[in-house]
């Protein structure tokens, strides 16, 4: 089976219960039936949070850890990812609980705002606030062009044409 593809921004409300309904597109990309099946959401420093397959999860917090900190900063940087991470399973309607202390965090608060906005990022999606999101995607859209070719000159150094890149 391929690995799921992310894609689209999607608007979600969360519900009494605090539970956000992921959208039909994200949804197919998970097996939602498989008893292991779950999300780790983790706090980022771009403002959102983000949810990670507990692989996908396990992968990104091994190359931290392997970093070796060696700085006051690196080991407080740690301490705040596993602070701010948990577990999130997705019930079989779809629906995810994260924690309020990381919505909170994340400038969410269920009990004012209910909307949030669901971004795919290929293998992870992204929860923002509506007001989180749009500052974010309005400068990301200004520097498009330059990330663009950024990313694809760094295809070319690892041996890809420009053409296949």
């Amino acid at each position: 089976m391929s690995s799921p593809q992310f894609l689209g921004v999607h608007s979600a409300t969360i519900d009494p219960e605090g539970r956000i309904q992921l959208p039909v597109q994200l949804r197919d990309e998970v097996n939602l039936r498989s008893p292991e099946f779950r999300f780790m959401a983790s706090l980022e420093a771009d403002g959102s949070i983000c949810l990670r397959s507990r692989e996908g999860f396990d992968r990104w917090t091994e190359r931290l850890r392997s970093a070796e900190p060696r700085s006051q900063d690196a080991r407080r940087t740690l301490l705040t990812v596993a602070a701010f991470s948990a577990p999130v399973k997705c019930d079989k309607q779809g629906r995810i609980r994260v924690p309020d202390p990381i919505l909170r965090l994340a400038g969410i608060e269920r009990s004012d705002a209910r909307e949030v906005v669901l971004v795919g990022g290929f293998d992870e999606i992204r929860v923002w606030s509506p007001r989180g999101w749009d500052a974010f995607a309005a400068h990301a859209r200004d520097g498009l062009s330059a990330g663009l070719d950024e990313l694809l000159l760094g295809a070319s150094a690892d041996g890809l044409s420009a053409a296949e890149a």
